[in-house]
């Protein structure tokens, strides 16, 4: 099958998918999602031992093989029910927000926005995160989110366009420094994820017990701009709507010395979201390969 006509096939499959989830009732939506999670974790295996690998890393001494897998398999089915989640977002609007999600510490971007230098809404691909756009315009700020572009264009546009249904415009990697400090300057939330692999360029952090490359973005915005930095997650509850819990904005460190002060705001990120990872283990996308750029001391002792 050419490239084409598998995007187009994966379109429609999630397209139909999505029109499908609408139909059902919420919390029926939310079992189909956990069994379509717990298929592709336990029969598709999709990325299932990039997974436990990072699980074992990270808990190995805490806790045992079957505890790891479990974990897993819990991890998988949130992401399922994520899923569904948004692709119920066409639905959602100011009176039902709501059912879905409560939301402690708005008062912190009513405040910081006061200074008229922007925020960045520094995050994670943690409990539900696609709330993070609806969570802000729905409640009336204006909005940019921080997004790569989809291998599949036709996938990419559908996702943007889930996002920009409600309030929320898309900035693009490509245009990240410019589009950035734009949003900034105009006085708007930038939400920034900045808890995957950074690459070459990254800063390493301590993380998880080993040291993680974070992409320095969301702190070099800030420090050029002035901007604050508020960090918040989206906690996924067993019963109920979701939690996103807003944290007041973070004490910019001002030394004189740019490296260390960007470092010092990437280990304050890297800590809190450190905390949620082990308070609710199976809410941090574990797929992910977060370690995959070591250190270059690490490279070259392997290589020595």
């Amino acid at each position: 099958m050419s490239s084409s006509a598998r995007y187009r096939l994966e379109y429609w499959v999630a397209r139909a998918f999505a029109a499908l989830i609408r139909l059902l009732p919420l919390r029926v939506g939310w079992l189909v999602g956990a069994a379509l999670g717990q298929l592709v974790f336990s029969v598709l295996r999709i990325r299932r031992q990039v997974t436990l690998n990072n699980l074992r890393h990270a808990f190995s001494g805490s806790h045992d093989k079957r505890e790891i897998v479990k974990i897993g398999a819990r991890c998988y089915r949130n992401l399922g029910r994520g899923l569904v989640e948004f692709c119920r977002f066409p639905m959602l609007n100011r009176e039902n927000l709501g059912q879905m999600l409560e939301i402690e510490g708005l008062e912190h971007c009513h405040h910081a926005l006061v200074r008229g230098k922007g925020i960045i809404i520094l995050s994670a691909h943690f409990g539900s995160w696609e709330f993070l756009g609806p969570a802000f315009t729905l409640n009336g700020f204006p909005v940019d989110m921080f997004a790569r572009t989809q291998r599949n264009p036709l996938a990419d546009e559908l996702l943007s366009r889930q996002r920009r249904g409600l309030g929320a415009e898309i900035i693009r990697t490509s245009r990240t420094p410019r589009g950035v400090v734009r949003s900034l300057r105009h006085n708007r939330l930038v939400v920034i994820l900045t808890d995957q692999d950074g690459g070459r360029d990254g800063v390493f952090v301590p993380f998880m017990g080993r040291l993680a490359s974070t992409s320095r973005g969301a702190a070099r915005f800030a420090m050029e701009t002035g901007a604050a930095i508020l960090i918040c997650f989206v906690i996924r509850q067993p019963r109920g709507p979701n939690r996103l819990v807003i944290d007041p904005p973070m004490e910019i460190p001002r030394t004189g010395d740019r490296e260390a002060d960007l470092l010092a705001i990437l280990q304050i990120y890297t800590r809190r979201l450190e905390s949620y990872v082990k308070t609710y283990p199976d809410q941090w996308f574990w797929p992910h390969r977060r370690w995959k750029t070591r250190p270059p001391s690490e490279t070259l002792s392997s290589t020595g």
